[in-house]
């Protein structure tokens, strides 16, 4: 199983060209692909949904999109009738195999007057995938101050240790006074194996990267395989300005029992698509 993780600045490259379709030729092929900064109703990425554009660039996956934030993009029509829109900005999940159930929850947000600061979010979400289902998290974390990532992260890890206890998007008896809940259906697993994807804007080493490590029982893939490469960058420049973070941002980790499985990870660095560079690692 190959799994991507991929900030994709809205599909806008160095170049300053807004191309989806690079960006889903750079990830085409893997079977779980987690993607940062998909948006809908902007201007500056043409005002489409770009959710629906990339799963109709690549029809052969399953996706799922959260966005916590959501903001007014409405407009009236010359003869008064209101055109409602919504412009999101958040992650998208694609994969070959079903994905069972997913949940979006918002992670905690800092007002800084000085800064622009959004509402940021993780999806979680369980795939069914041969031979048994697993959960998928998809995170972007803020970008201005370290103890906000950190009380995000602390958000985070609490959401995902008592998730196998609290059960999914829907548990328990299915009726309700005589009506079916469950649309007729079994409720959706809840595996213990896990793989967390995500912009985490905090490199190795960082406290909030540390946080993550010693509270969550987690296990970055790459410190698991490849530990001399565990600070090689995955941003095509060094921001400066608003952003002054720098190195490997962009993670992805594991739950123990997965930790042997981990074969191989590595950053794509041809892909233009972005500011960022497309982690993978292939599982055995």
């Amino acid at each position: 199983m190959e799994v991507i993780s991929y900030n994709i600045q809205f599909g806008r490259g160095l170049d300053g060209r807004l191309d989806l379709g690079r960006i889903c030729a750079s990830v085409k092929g893997a079977d779980v692909i987690c993607l940062q900064e998909v948006e809908s109703g902007w201007q500056r990425s043409n005002n489409i949904d770009q959710a629906q554009a990339i799963s109709e660039l690549l029809p052969e996956y399953y996706v799922v999109y959260g966005s916590s934030f959501d903001v007014d993009n409405s407009y009236k029509t010359g003869d008064g009738k209101i055109v409602n829109r919504r412009r999101r900005h958040g992650v998208l999940i694609l994969s070959r195999w079903p994905i069972l159930s997913s949940r979006c929850f918002n992670l905690p947000k800092t007002h800084y007057a000085a800064k622009f600061s959004m509402q940021m979010c993780f999806v979680a979400a369980v795939i069914d995938c041969d031979p048994e289902p697993i959960r998928i998290y998809n995170l972007h974390a803020g970008y201005l101050r370290v103890e906000e990532r950190r009380t995000q992260f602390e958000h985070f890890i609490d959401v995902y240790q008592r998730s196998p206890g609290e059960q999914g998007a829907w548990s328990g008896k299915p009726n309700i006074d005589g009506d079916d809940w469950s649309n007729e259906g079994e409720a959706p697993a809840m595996p213990q194996s896990a793989i967390v994807c995500g912009d985490f804007n905090c490199a190795p080493g960082s406290p909030e990267y540390q946080s993550i490590v010693d509270t969550s029982a987690l296990s970055d893939c790459w410190f698991v395989r490849d530990r001399p490469n565990l600070n090689t960058s995955t941003l095509r420049h060094e921001k400066t300005g608003d952003i002054d973070i720098s190195g490997k941002i962009d993670h992805i980790f594991v739950s123990a029992d997965l930790v042997d499985r981990v074969q191989e990870v590595a950053i794509d660095h041809q892909a233009e698509g972005s500011d960022h560079k497309p982690v993978r690692c292939l599982f055995k």
